[in-house]
């Protein structure tokens, strides 16, 4: 009985994380939209100081192509390991202030 218990215990687990992972993923798909204001696919300027700056102090480091700019995929990648947890709140904040 014991057994069946533990057993239950670890699948409801594992059915609980995976979901959240997805979820993370979806929310950067929606935090880049909101980022890249002229949908060039790419942020550069005031569109990429709060998550550049976020990725400098990360203890992750990442190989981005261009120093200033960031494609997609690097925003898609720093995302998914939350490096933009706080950044993008106080990004948020500041593209409504403009």
């Amino acid at each position: 009985m014991k057994k069946l218990v533990i057993a239950t215990i670890a699948v409801l687990i594992q059915s609980i994380a995976f979901p959240a992972h997805a979820a993370r993923e979806i929310d950067c798909m929606v935090m880049w939209d909101r980022a890249d204001l002229n949908r060039n696919g790419i942020l550069e300027g005031k569109e990429a100081t709060a998550y550049l700056d976020a990725i400098r102090k990360s203890i992750k480091k990442y190989g981005m192509k261009t120093a200033d700019q960031l494609s997609a995929a690097e925003f898609m990648a720093a995302c998914t390991d939350d490096v933009f947890k706080i950044s993008f709140y106080r990004s948020a904040a500041m593209i409504r202030c403009d």
